[in-house]
């Protein structure tokens, strides 16, 4: 039972992020950082917002997939 209820919830996500990435494909952004070029973070040692680092901080799908 429990190999059913892990294997519906991978089966899902893998799903799921697939289709997030055939919509930022669409519209040209990076999947990471949804076309942002940087990712927020929460630390006090760092600032708030880091450039992403597949995209190298443009947020174009063309630079993310070229890292990826």
């Amino acid at each position: 039972m429990q190999v059913k209820i892990v294997k519906f919830f991978t089966d899902w996500y893998h799903a799921y992020k697939e289709k997030h990435i055939a919509k930022m494909k669409e519209q040209g952004k990076c999947p990471v950082c949804r076309g942002n070029g940087f990712a927020t973070i929460t630390s006090p040692y760092a600032g708030n917002a880091i450039d992403c680092h597949l995209c190298n901080g443009t947020g174009l799908y063309a630079e993310w997939e070229k890292n990826k």
